[in-house]
Parts: structure tokens; C-alpha cells; sequence
């Protein structure tokens, strides 16, 4: 009986003995899927590399030149800003001062350009949310949108005028800003010609549209009585169309620097912008196809 329970003790004892080495060799296993000191230390020194390659290349210009395109958002019912040649397709139908300036921008970075047109609300979202390159689109600086984006150096200083359209047979009552107190005024929603109306009308009764082009319908037809405009864009609906006119007033203080936008924190797009935009200054390139574009926008009827 005494040899039995001996025997026994023994067993346990070498069982005992095998689960400690095999508990001490899984032990061994688990520390050998991690790199040894030596190899930790080699796998730190070339982490920071790579991780620097990385955030290099997520940059949003270098995004852009891996790409080989740079996407530029526009609204493009803005002559001479931006406009459709109906006659064209594809990238070949958009044109306009800001189209020429785009190109030349995406020349400057060496890589194609892609026009995506959008609504302008859009065109304001697709920036601030950072899920396209750049907007170029007739947009005047704003403190609100330089908090929500990039904005380049001013490629348009003007002393712009903002003004109405309204129906030609009414427009001998509109002589001053005062004569639109509690009218039915149509604007493009987010533009600057709603926040010059909103300060300086006094109780206006707001028409919003998505587009300027739906708002002058709502004028013709009878639903407003005035259209806010940026008078460039204004004088050619009127050339367009007889029974409209600009009124004779416009806001005040109006004077609009008219920019790029970038998506917020990209600042070496925004930089190259920059330094494209300082040699289109410089040359006056702006002006010269400003004027290309109105001729070519009267030509069309684009407002029509």
C-alpha cells in the first residue's frame, strides 16, 4: 500500500515537472512572437520613416499629383464666371473666366483638370467637408467661409456692384434701396447678394433658390418682384430677355475680393494656388479672359 502511494507521488511529481516546462516553453512561445530587444530596437528606428512617407503622401496636393487630376467644383450658371456651351460635352462645355483660371491652375501643379459641376450650396459643402480639391466659383471672401476653409489671395478685387433685376414694366418705381421695403425678393440661397439683401432690406420677404436662373423664373412669372444679382450676372439675363431690367439702385458697400477655395488645412495646395494666382495678377490674365468670356456668354444667349 505505502509502495502504491510512493509511486502515485512520483507520478504527480513528473506530471508536475512536465507542466512547468511546458508552461515555461509556451511562455517562450508568446514571447517570441514579439521582436527581441535588438529587433524592437531596429523596428522603432525605421517606424518614424515610414510614418513621415505616409503623412507626406495623404498631404492633399500630393494626393492631387499621385492622382494625375485635380478636381475643381463650380456652379456653372454664373457667366462670366462659369457657363455651359450647350453645343459641347463633356469637360469641353464648360467655360468661362474661372474655368481659364482653373486650367492654368492645374497646369501650374502638372497634372489634368476636371470641372465638377454642383448646386452652389454644394459647392460650399463639397469644400468645407474637404471631399473635393478646390472650388472656383465667382466667390466673394467671407470671414464665415474663411473659418470653414482655405481661401486663396484675391485673383478679382472690385468694386463690384450688386443690384436687382426686376420686370422692365415696374422698374421706374424702384429708385432707391428703400423701394424694396417688404418685397417679395429673390436671391440665390448662400450667396452674398441673400446677405446684402438680409442687412439692407428692410422687411424683405425672403425667396431663396437653389439657382439665380430659377429665381429670375419666379421673377417672370410673378412670384417675386425682385431678384438680388451680382450686376455682371444680372445685365445678362436683361440683354437676354426684354421684359427684364436692372433697377437703378444697388447695395452699399459692396467690395468683393474674389478667391479660391481649399479644402481647411491644406495649406500647400493653398499655396501653390497662391503663387499661380500672383503670376495671373500680374499679367492681368483675369481681365483678358473676363472680357473673352462675356463676349462669348453674349454670343450663347447663356442666360436665356
Amino acid at each position: 500500500m505505502a509502495k502504491k502511494f510512493f509511486k502515485g507521488l512520483k507520478k504527480i511529481a513528473a506530471l508536475t515537472m512536465v507542466s512547468m516546462l511546458l508552461a515555461g516553453g509556451l511562455a517562450g512561445c508568446a514571447g517570441s512572437s514579439e521582436a527581441p530587444a535588438a529587433d524592437k530596437a531596429e523596428t522603432s528606428t525605421e517606424a518614424p520613416a515610414s510614418t513621415e512617407t505616409a503623412k507626406k503622401a495623404e498631404t492633399r496636393l500630393e494626393k492631387i499629383k499621385e492622382a494625375g487630376v485635380l478636381q475643381v467644383i463650380m456652379e456653372p450658371y454664373f457667366a462670366p464666371y462659369e457657363f455651359i456651351d450647350s453645343s459641347k460635352s463633356g469637360q469641353d462645355q464648360y467655360m468661362g473666366a474661372d474655368v481659364e483660371l482653373a486650367k492654368y491652375i492645374a497646369d501650374e501643379i502638372g497634372v489634368e483638370l476636371e470641372i465638377v459641376p454642383l448646386e452652389w450650396t454644394a459647392v460650399l459643402t463639397g469644400i468645407s467637408t474637404g471631399k473635393y480639391d478646390m472650388a472656383i466659383s465667382g466667390m466673394g471672401y467671407t470671414v464665415e467661409r474663411a473659418e470653414a476653409m482655405n481661401l486663396s489671395d484675391s485673383y478679382r478685387d472690385t468694386d463690384s456692384k450688386h443690384g436687382f433685376v426686376v420686370k422692365t414694366d415696374t422698374v421706374d418705381t424702384f429708385t432707391s434701396l428703400d423701394s424694396f421695403t417688404g418685397k417679395r425678393m429673390g436671391f440665390q440661397k448662400g450667396t452674398l447678394q441673400e446677405m446684402y439683401a438680409t442687412a439692407q432690406i428692410k422687411d424683405m420677404q425672403p425667396q431663396p433658390f437653389d439657382s439665380v436662373q430659377n429665381a429670375i423664373l419666379a421673377l417672370q412669372s410673378g412670384k417675386v418682384e425682385a431678384v438680388a444679382v451680382s450686376y455682371d450676372n444680372g445685365e445678362l439675363f436683361c440683354e437676354a430677355n426684354a421684359d427684364l431690367s436692372m433697377a437703378t439702385p444697388l447695395f452699399e458697400g459692396t467690395e468683393d475680393h474674389t478667391v479660391v477655395a481649399c479644402p481647411k488645412g491644406s495649406d500647400d495646395l493653398t499655396s501653390i494656388v497662391n503663387e499661380a494666382i500672383a503670376k495671373v495678377n500680374e499679367e492681368q490674365l483675369y481681365a483678358q479672359w473676363w472680357d473673352e468670356a462675356t463676349s462669348a456668354a453674349k454670343e450663347l444667349g447663356v442666360s436665356q
